[in-house]
């Protein structure tokens, strides 16, 4: 599979402790808009409007709360899971609460 990346913004609709992963939660979200990264693929804009299930390190979602808006860097693993970036530099994971 090539390598990729897509910038995700996620409404959050619910997480659950994943269950192969550990450390990583499994996050249901509505994608919002997806934006391609410069010299990757891009496998999941086709995703906006839909619901996802994306792997998402759980110290990333300390926060986060159902509503609340995530913008993050993520890519479709071999496995075909969404998952975000291990770890993401500054600025790169964001979680706005919700309106």
């Amino acid at each position: 599979m090539a390598d990729n990346r897509t910038v995700l913004t996620a409404r959050l609709v619910r997480t659950e402790p994943h269950p192969r992963l550990a450390g990583w939660d499994r996050a249901e979200v509505d994608v919002l808009e997806a934006e391609p990264v410069a010299g990757y693929a891009d496998l999941l804009s086709k995703n906006v409007g839909q619901r996802l299930l994306l792997a998402v390190p759980s110290p990333l979602l300390a926060d986060a709360v159902p509503g609340s808006t995530i913008r993050a860097r993520a890519r479709l693993a071999a496995s075909g899971e969404a998952m975000a970036e291990k770890r993401p530099a500054p600025g790169i994971f964001v979680v706005d609460p919700p309106r």
